[in-house]
């Protein structure tokens, strides 16, 4: 802005800047203080205050790095043993960063899917940890329980994403999972027509392997599950599976 044609503009912007000492409510005082936190946070300052252009490949990187933060602090959690929002995600969800910090961030796959919008909002919530499982909505409910009311059993279980995909005993899901099996056997040996569930932990890359798999047909396991124990009934019919995640083209109109 101090390199514009127009005189007024770059008066005020250089007012602003002769303010900054002074003031934190000024512009200048707002964007250095958003500085804050960058690898390059004197060099920009320094860049703002003597008039000179950043480097907007190299200032956007650095942004990157700044958000990716949050992420880093997440991996060193595990969400099997913390009730973190961020750690789950990032243990069985997320995508990996590209080592290019200039390279754009991948969405999720299921969204360039032509899924139904219920299936799209049953896996959106999933995903996001905003659904009522246990493990959720013990955070907000007084006297609330993690233990899974679906199993029936001496043994007590945190009611998580995890256990409703691969440990929940409910004759329900079991029949879910049956009907699903082939998203299940390539990545769980012990999984059968006959146990149709796991006994033993497994690992969060694992989960995050089986989630991540190329088959469009667990999103639509995903999103019945959630109908299990969001409504505690099958609303399949609400799903119709679309051409497009079962890997046929599209319709033609009649």
């Amino acid at each position: 802005m101090l390199n514009t044609k127009s005189d007024t503009l770059r008066r005020v912007v250089q007012a602003d800047l002769n303010l900054q000492p002074r003031s934190s409510a000024c512009w200048t005082a707002q964007l250095l203080s958003a500085f804050q936190g960058l690898r390059g946070c004197e060099l920009y300052v320094r860049a703002v205050q003597t008039g000179h252009a950043i480097t907007m490949q190299e200032f956007t990187a650095d942004l990157k790095h700044r958000m990716r933060g949050v992420w880093r602090d997440a991996e060193l959690v595990d969400p099997n043993t913390h009730n973190n929002k961020l750690a789950t995600y990032h243990s069985w969800f997320a995508i990996p960063f590209s080592r290019n910090e200039r390279m754009p961030i991948n969405v999720p796959r299921y969204l360039h899917l032509d899924l139904s919008k219920h299936v799209m909002c049953n896996i959106s919530r999933f995903r996001l940890r905003a659904h009522t499982l246990k493990v959720e909505a013990a955070a907000w409910l007084e006297d609330g329980t993690c233990v899974c009311d679906q199993c029936h059993g001496e043994d007590e279980h945190v009611q998580n994403k995890v256990h409703a995909l691969l440990f929940c005993q409910d004759h329900r899901v079991c029949e879910l999972r049956k009907h699903f099996s082939f998203s299940f056997t390539p990545f769980f040996e012990v999984f059968s027509a006959a146990q149709p569930f796991l006994l033993q932990q497994v690992n969060n890359q694992l989960v995050h392997d089986f989630l991540s798999q190329q088959n469009n047909r667990l999103f639509h396991f995903v999103s019945e599950l959630m109908d299990l124990f969001v409504t505690g009934r099958d609303q399949s019919a609400a799903d119709q599976p679309n051409n497009l995640a079962e890997g046929h083209p599209p319709l033609k109109p009649l």
